[in-house]
């Protein structure tokens, strides 16, 4: 019986972790639509590269008309990728979680 205690213990605490460290698909589309030309949206899911690259071209884009059209396309790609992003990144959580 002890043992069993001890599982669930263990199982609760998985879950918490989980929890605690999952994206949620509500706040990126939030992030996307108030801060996405900084890309801040990315840097949430984790994908700081690409965060960076739509942060310089947003910033570089006040002088020249190209990064702001890759700034675009990204963001377009995003609006309809973004719940699939999301759990893939949740996936990768759960798996280091060991659950």
């Amino acid at each position: 019986m002890d043992e069993e205690k001890g599982k669930l213990n263990a199982d609760t605490k998985a879950l918490l972790a989980y929890q605690s460290r999952s994206k949620s698909t509500g706040l990126a589309y939030f992030l996307w639509f108030f801060l996405g030309g900084f890309g801040i949206h990315r840097f949430y899911l984790g994908s700081s590269g690409i965060g960076i690259l739509v942060l310089l071209c947003t910033l570089s884009g006040v002088f020249l008309m190209f990064p702001l059209i890759v700034t675009a396309c990204v963001l377009i790609y995003d609006l309809f990728t973004l719940p699939s992003q999301v759990s893939t990144q949740n996936q990768k959580i759960l798996t280091e979680i060991g659950g």
